[in-house]
Order: C-alpha cells, then sequence, then structure tokens
C-alpha cells in the first residue's frame, strides 16, 4: 500500500486525494491470517507538516476462540488517522528538520509515519497495527451476541459424560467431539484419579 505523494505535497494546505482500495494482505503479518483483502476508501490530505490520512477498510481474519480455541472467522472493520512526514523537500530535496514542522515530537521518530526521500507513503505497517486493534480482546463462536460458544458446550458435555461414567484417557478421548485437543483427555484423567484419592 504504496502511495507517490510528491504532486500532493506541492499542492496547498487542504488539498486532498481520495482512493478506493482492494489490496491482499497475505504477507503483512506472519502471525496474522487474513481471508480476504482490505477494502475500503483512504483520504490523503495536504498539512502544513506534511498529510494526514484517514482510512476506513473491512477484512477478516481467522483466529482462536478464546473459550474453546477452536478457529473462527472474524470479520475487522479498521479506522485509521495518522500523521505522515515528508523527510525531503519536494522542490529542493532538502533534508527537513523535524523542528521545521508541527506536531507531537514522539511522531517524528516513528519510522512507519515518514514519507521516504521519493515522496512514496506507505501504509503496510499503520494499517498491520490497526488491524491488530480491531481484533476483539476475547473473540468467541458465539461473537453475535452473550453466552457461551456452541464448542466449548460441546466440549464440557463430552467431559462431563466421561467423568460420570469414570472412563479412562484413552476412553474419554474417544468420546471427545472431533477436533477437540486430546489432552483434554489427559486433564480428565487426572481429575477422576484426584476425585478417587478424595473418597479415600
Amino acid at each position: 500500500m504504496q502511495f507517490n505523494v510528491a504532486q500532493l505535497l506541492k499542492e496547498p494546505v487542504g488539498a486532498v486525494r481520495r482512493y478506493e482500495l482492494n489490496e491482499g494482505l497475505e504477507p503483512l503479518d506472519s502471525e496474522l491470517e487474513l481471508l480476504s483483502p482490505l477494502l475500503g476508501t483512504i483520504q490523503i490530505m495536504r498539512t502544513n507538516s506534511g498529510v494526514l490520512i484517514n482510512g476506513d477498510f473491512t477484512t477478516a481474519a481467522r483466529i482462536a476462540c478464546g473459550r474453546c480455541v477452536e478457529p473462527i472467522v472474524v470479520p475487522l472493520h479498521v479506522q485509521l488517522e495518522e500523521s505522515f512526514r515528508p523527510l525531503t523537500e519536494v522542490e529542493t530535496g532538502r533534508l527537513l528538520r523535524p523542528e521545521e514542522f508541527e506536531g507531537d515530537s514522539a511522531d517524528f521518530e516513528d519510522e512507519a509515519l515518514l514519507i521516504d526521500e521519493h515522496h512514496i507513503l506507505d501504509l503496510t505497517e499503520v494499517v498491520r497495527q490497526n488491524i491488530w486493534l480491531a481484533v476483539p480482546m476475547y473473540p468467541s463462536c458465539n461473537w453475535e451476541g452473550a453466552g457461551e460458544c456452541p464448542n466449548l458446550i460441546a466440549q464440557r458435555a463430552a467431559l462431563r459424560a466421561a467423568e460420570q461414567a469414570e472412563l479412562s484417557a484413552e476412553e474419554a478421548a474417544d468420546i471427545l467431539p472431533e477436533g477437540v485437543d486430546p489432552r483434554w483427555a489427559a486433564l480428565l484423567k487426572l481429575r477422576l484419579q484426584s476425585g478417587d484419592e478424595n473418597t479415600q
């Protein structure tokens, strides 16, 4: 997601460019499995210190449910607003100093918020960070409302049935729902053993 803003930087403050986005994001982050392209709009506005980006995007990601740990697909809505500053002056190529611009000095130290010497604005890192911010803190299979997810209910029911039948870990693993981590059965065996010890 790169934009050449050389012409925009020559225009007066308030000049605007708008773009429709349909960007594939597969290599964006190795820990983030995105299932659809980034769709939406972006506005780039000239400011006295560089440019201001406003974006509104949607995508979808596969992440683990926070309750049953099964993979689920979560739609994501990403909104961003960020200021970028140029490294060089467009007309002369002169390196610009941070004190020549208004704004928070910490922003000038963030490489993700710099327009390079060729006047290319790269949104990749800013978009990656904002996608992570859009991921729910506690993703769930039951993302439409409150309550437990169906997978977790099925897992608990299977574990209770195995406990009541006092099955071995191997037998318990056989009745767990398909796709459930077999380590649940090992935990069930420990629980059964501790229950036996308490009854002695």
